[in-house]
């Protein structure tokens, strides 16, 4: 998914689908075999046919397959994993895990920077 051809396209097709699904997306990340995503869903229902979507559609996108023709293998291993959280705290240090994971991406480690969350 970190291909030149794919990454683009996934961003602007997951944000595509935030907007037609009422979801706000605050952090994304493409780490090449899953993303993450730190999203403020308007319903249940539009966020679940949000998942649905983007994850339909991002196989589609990859493998280059056509609506109706059938996959060879599944393209996800898993099911989405979601997890809800309170607005301050825990959305402060998920928001850090996501810069940590992109410099990490570049190469840099993880021991060279420290993040702490600011005092409540």
């Amino acid at each position: 998914m970190l291909h030149r051809r794919n990454k683009s396209k996934i961003f602007l097709l997951t944000n595509e689908q935030a907007r037609h699904f009422g979801v706000r997306i605050y952090r994304f990340s493409n780490v090449g075999n899953h993303l993450h995503l730190l999203v403020l869903p308007g319903s249940r229902k539009g966020f679940q046919n949000f998942l649905r979507s983007i994850t339909g559609s991002i196989a589609l996108l990859v493998t280059g397959t056509h609506k109706g023709n059938e996959l060879k293998r599944r393209f996800w291993d898993l099911l989405a994993f979601t997890r809800v959280l309170t607005w301050g705290r825990e959305f402060q240090i998920v928001s850090i895990y996501f810069v940590k994971n992109l410099l990490e991406s570049l190469g840099i480690p993880r021991n060279s920077y420290v993040f702490k969350p600011l005092p409540e």
